[in-house]
Formats: C-alpha cells, structure tokens, sequence
C-alpha cells in the first residue's frame, strides 16, 4: 500500500479498499491480474500526489473512472459486436475518460488552492507581507540584516550596518542569497558550484552571479563566514567536499571541515 501524507495508514486502507473494489475486473479474472490491477490503481493515485484525505478521495475517484473507461474499450474490441453495443461501448469508454479528466482539473485546482496557502508560509512571501524571516545567524547572535524592511520613517540604517532593501528590489543573487544564505556563502567560499551538494543547484548563470557579486549582502555573508573559520580558497577548491555538512536549518552556519584551516 502506498501512504498519502498527512492521512493515517488506517484511513488510507480503507481510500484504497474502496478504490480496488470500484475497478472492473481484470481479463482473465485470476488471483494474479487481480493483484497486479490493484498495484497499478494505487501507483496511479499516489502519482497524483494527494496530500491529505480529501485529494486522496478525489484520485481514488480519477483513478477508477479511467480503469472503468479502459474496460469499456476493451469491451469495444469484442468481436462479432452488433452496431448498438459497440456504439454504446465507445461511448461509455468517452464519457467515463471525460468524468475522469474532469476530475483530474478538479484535484489540480485544489491543490493549487493548497499550493498558494502553504506558498504565503514561506520566507519570500511572508517578507512581501511585512515579516522579517531572520537568519539562523541572527539566533545565534550574528545578525545577518538581509530582509529587513526600511523604517516607516526612512530613517537611515546604523553606522556601519549595509543599507537594508526589500526582496522585490534584490537582484537575482541577492534574492538566492537571502533565501538560502548557507548555501550562497557555500558557493562563495568555493568560488564556484562544489561537488557533492545535496540540494537543488542553481542556474550557471546565477552561481557565477553569486560568486561575483560585490553586493552589501554577499559581503555581509563573507564577514560572517570569515567571523566563525577562516576560509583558504586554494585550500577550498582542492579538497572533494561533502556539502552535507551545511544545513539550512541547523541554529548555527558550518563550514565543511575540508574548507577549514
């Protein structure tokens, strides 16, 4: 059985009980195509990346619509079939395709619904409605001034602090780095993609963007790693690093021991 997130395993016996018993029966109908039919019913609902139990309800209900319009068609193929049934067969197999693909635009829109509630839980977004996500730096106490809004009076930053910009004005680099500082001073300290990473690279263009960068930000990021290790770029680009040694959500920034003196 394939699990659906955020639905327990108890529940989600009885989503695909339910669907295994809604699917016409296999040809030839033996324990084996039996078997092999509910398999490739529950991979297709779970390609449907349901997420909780009122998608899960929906696919199961995608899924078997699109089995029952297959078994008309099969039924369409039958021999010696008199104009009326195979008219009728075709188009029951129509139909049944068209419940299924209008329940496919069905289940997209919720979770396009889904996507733009958990979308306004992100950083980017929360920071376009007036929050500042801080750095885990900064909870550590090295503040990294990144998305701070300006002052409602337009006062002027501190001595000595980079003047502080709002996301939608941030270049493509700096936005990278904003959202994903670890990761850009990884990049940086490199000079370069490093090998081994275990998350999503970036575009060329933007890692070369980041790593040539003079912008207040990715200087501020180069402070803040030359304030926890001093970092040799020789050293750096010759030793194979394991970028699992960053971690975007660790209370602290590290390094990897390979880039350290």
């Amino acid at each position: 059985m394939f699990s659906i997130a955020n639905v327990p395993d108890r529940l989600a016996r009885e989503i695909y009980a339910d669907l295994c018993r809604d699917l016409p029966p296999p040809s030839p109908d033996t324990p084996e195509a039996r078997t092999a039919r509910d398999e490739r019913a529950m991979a297709a609902v779970a390609a449907l990346i349901p997420e909780n139990a009122l998608e899960a309800e929906l696919a199961a209900l995608i899924v078997a619509k699109a089995f029952h319009a297959k078994h008309a068609l099969r039924d369409a193929s039958r021999p010696n079939l008199t104009v009326d049934a195979l008219n009728n067969y075709r188009n029951q197999a129509s139909r049944m395709d068209r419940d299924s693909q209008s329940g496919v635009r069905n289940l997209l829109r919720v979770q396009a619904v889904r996507h733009k509630a958990e979308d306004a839980a992100r950083p980017a977004a929360m920071e376009r409605a007036g929050y500042w996500y801080k750095d885990s730096l900064e909870m550590a106490g090295r503040p990294l001034p990144l998305l701070a809004p300006q002052p409602a009076d337009d006062a002027p930053p501190p001595p000595g602090e980079p003047p502080r910009r709002v996301f939608e004005q941030m270049d493509p680099a700096e936005q990278y780095a904003a959202l994903y500082p670890q990761r850009a001073a990884l990049i940086r300290a490199f000079g370069g993609l490093p090998p081994n990473i275990n998350f999503g690279a970036p575009e060329p263009d933007l890692v070369a963007a980041i790593v040539a960068s003079t912008s207040p930000i990715m200087l501020t990021l180069d402070e803040e790693v030359a304030s926890l290790t001093a970092v040799s770029p020789s050293k750096t680009k010759s030793h194979q690093t394991n970028s699992r040694d960053i971690d975007d959500t660790r209370a602290t920034a590290t390094i990897p021991r390979t880039a350290m003196k």
